[in-house]
C-alpha cells in the first residue's frame, strides 16, 4: 500500500536526527524556502502603503494599510503561503526553521485578512513549539517561575555569539496572536495576553519594542489616547525600522497636540523631520508645526510667512496644493475671502493627490456653508463627493450636506426662476418687448464670446504646433501677418465679436422700424437683471441663443391668470419647503426663522400659514426666545384655534416628545393598533377612547384619529351594510385636520378612495373573508404596502365558481373548487390543485420568519439580533426587519425588501443556516420556520390568514427544504 503521508512525517518516524542531518535540513529549509518566502512577504508589506494618500488633518492610521481595504496583492501572499507550506511539508519537523515557516504562514494569513486561519496558526505555534521536558507526554503552556507566570520560551543569547543564535519564533507568535485578536476586536483577551507578556521573566528583551508597539496599537484603536503615549514613546525608542519609527513619531506628535501639549507636539514633528521620512510626511510635519505655531501665538502671520517661503522652494513644488490649502485654513476664521482665494489657488496646482483635493474641496464647501452661501457650498460638496475615498473622515457629513443642499438649491432655483418670469410677465407689453430684446442680445453676446474664445484657443494651439518644427525638423518661426485689418485674422474676429456685442445678429436691411424686428433700443433705460437672463435661458433650454427670438422667450412666460397662479403656487410651496429644509436637514434654526418671517411678509395669506406660525412658535421656543414664542403661540390659539396645531399647544404636546409620557402614549397606541389588526374592533375602539380621556391631544393624535377612521370603516361595513356615511365623515375629518401631515394624509386619501369605490371593495371583501374576526381586507398596514382590488389584479381562483360566500381557508377553497377527475388511462401525474398563490417574476419579495409558541421577550430579542446581523453582514443592502401580527397566534419577523426572487432565496438560505447557531440560539429550532413570499402573495396571505396553505405552496414550488 502506497504511503501517502507527507515527507516530514516519514522523516520524523524513519530518520535519525544527527548533526549531519540537522545541518543539511536546516540549511535547505532556511535558504530554499524560508528565505524566499520571507523576502517576498517583506516586499509585499513594504509596498502595501497608501502612497501618500493619508489624511494628515486627522489622526493617521497606526499602520499604512488596512486589512479590510488593502492594496496587498493576494496572489503574492498566496505564493508566500505556498512556499511556507512546502518548507514545512518537505523538511524534517525537528529543524529549527520550521517554526519560522509557520510564523510566515500565519503572517500571510493575517495580511490576507483571513483572521481565523491566522489565529489558529499562531496558536498552534505557541502550543506545538512550547518548551517541554523529554519525559513529558503533553505540553502545558504556562509555568510559575519566581512566583511569576511565564508562557514565553527562554532564549539563550548571552556571550560573544549570542546575538547570532537562532531566535524562537514562538515568542514573536505571541505578539502576532495579539495583533490578530485586535483585528478581531477581542480586546479583553488581548489585554490579558499583553499583561502576562509584560511581566513574563522569560520574554526576550529583543521584543520589548514590539510589545510596546502592540500595547500602543491596542490603546490607539480603542481611542484610549492618553494611555497610548507612554508605550508609543518606548516603541519609537526601540524600533529599528526607520519608516515605522517616523510614522509612530508623527502619530505621537498628533496625540500631544490633541492633549494640548504644543511644545511636545512640535518636538515630535521636528523628530519626524530629523528621521528624513518620505517627502510627503516631511512636508506634513512642517505643516503641523506651522499650524501649531499659529494656534499657540494666535497670530497666523508668522506661519503664513513660513508657508510662502516654502512655495518658492523646489523640493516643495509637488506640495503647493497642500501649502495653499493650509494657508487658507489658517486665515479661514479671520478672513474668509482670503481663505477662499488660497484654496482656489490650491485647486489650480497640478497634483495627483486626491486626498488633498478632497480636503480642499471640502474646505471651500465648509467656508460657503458657514456663510450660508448654499448654492456654492453645494457645488463644492458635490466635487468633494466625487474625489473622496470611502475612508475619508468626513464622508458622512459630506454626503448628508450634499443631499440636503441639493434640495435647498432646487427650491432656491424655483423661487429665483419663477420670480423672474412673473416679474417680466407683469411688465407692460411694449416695455417687456424691449426688455426681452436686451436680454436676448446679452445671451447672444455671451454665446458668441464663448465661441470666439474656443476658436482662439484652438488657433493658438495650432499656431503653437506650427512654430515648433518645419519639414526638416528644425525650428521655423511663423510667417508674420500683415498689419492691415483684413489681413489680420485676430483683428477681424475681435471686430466681428464687438459688432455682434453691440448690435446682435442683424440681417442686412433698412434701418427704419428696426424695433419691429425685436432689436434693442440703445437709448432704453430699463435696467437688466442677471437672474432674468438665466431664468429665460433655462425656460428655453432646447433652443440655441443664436436661433432664439423674442417671441420664443415670451412664450415661456406665465402670461395667463392660470399660468400666473401656478407659478405663484410653486413659489409659495418652495418658500415653505425651504424653511423646513433649513431647520430639519441643515440644523440652521436662525435661517429657518428668517425664511418663514419673509414668507409671512411676502405671502400673508399663504395656504399653509397655520403650520408656518406653529413652526415659528416651536423654533423660537427651542431657541429660548420667550417673547417671540409667546407671540406666535397667541396667534395660533386666537386665529387658528380649531386646528391640530392649537390642540397640540393646549395639551402641552411638545412636552411629550422628551418625557416618560411619550412611552405611555406609544404603548397605548400600539395596543389599540394590535387589537385592530387582530380583528378585535370593539377592544381597539375602547382603547382609543381610553387614550383620549387619559392623554388628551398628544403627539400621536394624528395616528389615533386615523385608527378611529379605519375602525369606523370596518365596523360600519360590518354592521350598517350600504350606509357608510359615518366612515366617510371620519375620514374627511382626518383629511381636513391633518393636511400638513403627509404620511397620515396620504393614508386617509387611500381610505377615501376605497369608500368612493364601495361596490368594488364590498365585493372584494366578500370574495376573501367569511367572518368579521378574520380581518380579511387589506387594511392600512405599517409594515407592508397596501393594495386595493383596483390597484392589483384579483387572483383568479377557478372558472364558473360563485365566490359570494368563499371561506377563508385556502384548503377549503381548493376542496370546493376541484371535483374528482376520472382515472387516467395510464399512470400520469395528477393535476396540480388550484391555489390562490402564484409564482411571479416581476415582484419584490420578503423573507419571513414565523414564530410558534415564542414569548414576546424572545421575539424582541430575535428582532434585535437580526437587525445587528444585517448591519454587520449586509450593511450596503439596507435590509429592514420588522414585526408583523398575522393572527393573535401567528407572529412574524418580515425581512424586506428584496428586488427579486433570487436575492430573497440567497438571503433565506444564509439566515436559515445561521439562525440556530449564531443569531437566535436561545429559540428552539422547532419554534420557528422560514419562507420566502412575494409581495402580492403576502397581501393575499394577509387576507386569507391561511399560513398552512402558503407553507404547502412554498414547499411545492421552491427547490429548497421546507423548514
Amino acid at each position: 500500500m502506497q504511503d501517502r503521508r507527507p515527507p516530514s512525517e516519514v522523516m520524523l518516524e524513519k530518520k535519525k536526527w544527527n548533526w549531519k542531518r540537522m545541518f543539511f535540513q536546516n540549511m535547505a529549509t532556511r535558504f530554499n524556502y524560508y528565505f524566499h518566502a520571507k523576502t517576498k512577504l517583506d516586499r509585499v508589506v513594504k509596498s502595501a502603503n497608501r502612497d501618500g494618500q493619508d489624511d494628515y488633518t486627522a489622526l493617521l492610521p497606526f499602520y499604512p494599510y488596512s486589512l479590510q481595504n488593502s492594496d496587498i496583492s493576494k496572489g503574492e501572499l498566496d505564493s508566500v503561503i505556498e512556499k511556507s507550506n512546502m518548507g514545512i511539508q518537505l523538511h524534517d519537523p525537528r529543524g529549527k526553521w520550521i517554526d519560522d515557516c509557520f510564523l510566515l504562514l500565519g503572517r500571510a494569513y493575517f495580511y490576507e485578512n483571513d483572521l481565523d486561519n491566522a489565529y489558529k496558526t499562531f496558536r498552534y505555534i505557541n502550543i506545538a513549539f512550547a518548551p517541554k521536558n523529554k519525559s513529558e507526554y503533553k505540553t502545558v503552556v504556562g509555568a510559575h517561575e519566581n512566583d511569576q507566570i511565564s508562557i514565553a520560551s527562554k532564549e539563550k543569547r548571552n556571550g560573544l555569539f549570542g546575538s547570532l543564535k537562532h531566535k524562537k519564533a514562538r515568542n514573536d507568535a505571541f505578539l502576532w496572536q495579539a495583533r490578530t485578536l485586535l483585528a478581531m476586536q477581542n480586546y479583553d483577551e488581548v489585554q490579558s495576553l499583553l499583561n502576562v507578556l509584560n511581566s513574563d521573566p522569560n520574554f526576550p528583551h529583543r521584543l520589548d519594542g514590539d510589545l510596546a508597539e502592540v500595547r500602543a496599537y491596542s490603546n490607539y484603536i480603542q481611542k484610549r489616547y492618553p494611555e497610548t503615549i507612554e508605550p508609543l514613546k518606548l516603541a519609537i525608542a526601540k524600533s529599528r525600522n526607520k519608516v515605522s519609527k517616523a510614522r509612530m513619531a508623527f502619530i505621537l506628535g498628533q496625540l500631544y497636540a490633541m492633549q494640548q501639549q504644543p511644545d511636545s507636539a512640535m518636538d515630535e514633528f521636528r523628530h519626524v523631520i530629523a528621521l528624513k521620512p518620505d517627502p510627503m510626511m516631511d512636508f506634513q510635519a512642517r505643516i503641523q508645526i506651522a499650524i501649531i505655531n499659529a494656534q499657540t501665538t494666535g497670530d497666523p502671520d508668522r506661519s503664513l510667512a513660513g508657508l510662502k517661503r516654502m512655495l518658492h522652494k523646489q523640493k516643495f513644488e509637488r506640495f503647493r496644493d497642500g501649502i495653499y490649502y493650509t494657508m487658507g485654513a489658517l486665515v479661514a476664521k479671520k478672513d474668509p475671502d482670503a481663505a477662499a482665494n488660497y484654496m482656489k489657488q490650491s485647486l489650480k496646482q497640478p497634483s495627483d493627490n486626491l486626498m488633498q483635493r478632497a480636503l480642499t474641496y471640502k474646505g471651500l464647501a465648509d467656508l460657503y456653508y458657514d456663510h450660508r452661501n448654499y448654492v456654492d457650498a453645494k457645488k463644492y460638496y458635490d466635487s468633494t463627493a466625487g474625489v473622496m475615498t470611502q475612508d475619508f473622515k468626513d464622508a458622512a457629513i459630506v454626503t448628508t450636506r450634499k443631499d440636503a443642499l441639493s434640495e435647498v438649491v432646487a427650491k432656491l432655483d424655483i423661487i429665483k426662476k419663477q420670480d423672474s418670469l412673473m416679474r417680466i410677465a407683469a411688465m407692460d407689453p411694449s416695455e417687456r418687448n424691449i426688455y426681452l430684446s436686451k436680454l436676448l442680445a446679452g445671451m447672444k453676446k455671451e454665446s458668441n464670446t464663448k465661441k470666439l474664445k474656443e476658436a482662439l484657443d484652438a488657433t493658438s494651439a495650432t499656431d503653437g504646433l506650427a512654430n515648433i518644427t518645419n519639414n526638416n525638423g528644425a525650428y521655423s518661426p511663423k510667417e508674420e501677418k500683415g498689419d492691415w485689418y483684413f489681413y489680420n485674422a485676430a483683428s477681424k474676429s475681435a471686430g466681428y465679436a464687438e459688432f455682434k456685442r453691440k448690435w446682435g445678429n442683424r440681417a442686412a436691411g433698412d434701418n427704419w422700424r428696426r424695433s419691429q424686428n425685436g432689436v434693442v433700443n440703445p437709448n432704453s433705460n430699463q435696467p437688466l437683471i442677471p437672474e432674468d437672463q438665466e431664468a429665460l435661458a433655462n425656460t428655453n433650454a432646447s433652443g440655441s441663443p443664436d436661433s432664439l427670438t423674442v417671441d420664443q422667450l415670451t412664450a415661456g412666460l406665465p402670461l395667463t391668470p392660470a399660468q400666473m397662479e401656478t407659478a405663484s403656487a410653486s413659489v409659495k410651496e418652495a418658500w415653505f419647503d425651504l424653511g423646513k429644509l433649513y431647520h430639519d436637514k441643515l440644523d440652521d434654526s436662525p435661517l429657518a426663522i428668517e425664511t418663514y418671517d419673509s414668507l409671512l411678509i411676502l405671502y400673508p395669506e399663504h395656504p399653509r400659514k397655520p403650520e408656518v406660525i406653529y413652526s415659528l412658535y416651536v423654533w423660537h421656543n427651542k431657541a429660548n426666545h420667550a417673547r417671540e414664542a409667546d407671540r406666535y403661540k397667541t396667534m395660533v390659539l386666537n386665529q387658528y384655534g380649531n386646528t391640530n396645531f392649537a390642540d397640540i399647544i393646549r395639551s402641552g404636546g411638545l412636552k411629550d416628545i422628551d418625557g416618560q409620557k411619550k412611552k405611555e402614549i406609544t404603548k397605548a397606541y400600539n395596543e389599540a393598533y394590535l387589537a385592530f389588526k387582530s380583528g378585535n374592533f370593539e377592544t381597539a375602539k375602547a382603547l382609543k377612547q381610553q387614550a383620549d380621556s387619559t392623554f388628551g391631544v398628544n403627539f400621536l393624535q394624528s395616528k389615533f384619529d386615523l385608527l378611529e377612521a379605519m375602525l369606523a370603516i370596518r365596523m360600519d361595513t360590518a354592521q350598517a351594510g350600504d350606509t357608510l356615511q359615518l366612515a366617510r365623515k371620519a375620514v374627511q375629518q382626518v383629511l381636513t385636520k391633518y393636511a400638513a401631515d403627509e404620511e397620515v394624509h396620504a393614508q386617509a386619501l387611500l381610505l377615501m378612495e376605497a369608500l368612493d369605490r364601495k361596490a368594488e371593495l364590498t365585493n372584494y371583501l366578500a370574495n376573501l373573508e367569511i367572518k368579521k374576526t378574520a380581518d380579511g381586507n387589506p387594511v392600512i398596514d405599517e409594515n407592508v404596502s397596501m393594495r386595493y382590488p383596483w390597484q392589483n389584479p384579483q387572483p383568479v381562483l377557478a372558472d364558473k365558481v360563485n365566490t359570494a360566500n368563499v371561506p377563508a381557508d385556502s384548503a377549503r377553497i381548493i376542496a370546493k373548487m376541484t371535483s374528482p377527475l376520472p382515472a387516467p388511462p395510464s399512470p400520469v401525474q395528477p393535476a396540480k390543485p388550484v391555489t390562490p398563490y402564484k409564482l411571479t417574476a416581476d415582484n419584490p419579495y420578503f423573507v419571513v420568519l414565523s414564530f410558534q409558541r415564542v414569548s414576546k421577550e424572545l421575539m424582541d430579542e430575535g428582532l434585535s439580533q437580526f437587525t445587528r446581523y444585517n448591519a454587520t453582514k449586509h450593511a450596503g443592502e439596507k435590509i429592514e426587519v420588522g414585526s408583523f401580527v398575522l393572527t393573535p397566534n401567528e407572529v412574524m419577523l418580515i425581512f424586506r425588501l428584496f428586488p427579486n426572487e433570487d436575492k430573497a432565496l440567497a438571503y433565506f438560505d444564509e439566515i436559515r443556516d445561521e439562525a440556530a447557531v449564531t443569531i437566535i440560539p436561545r429559540i428552539q429550532r422547532n419554534d420557528y420556520n422560514f419562507f420566502v413570499i412575494s409581495r402580492d402573495n403576502f397581501i393575499l396571505l394577509n387576507s386569507t390568514k391561511d399560513l398552512n396553505g402558503y407553507r404547502k405552496f412554498f414547499a411545492d414550488n421552491y427547490e429548497t427544504t421546507n423548514n
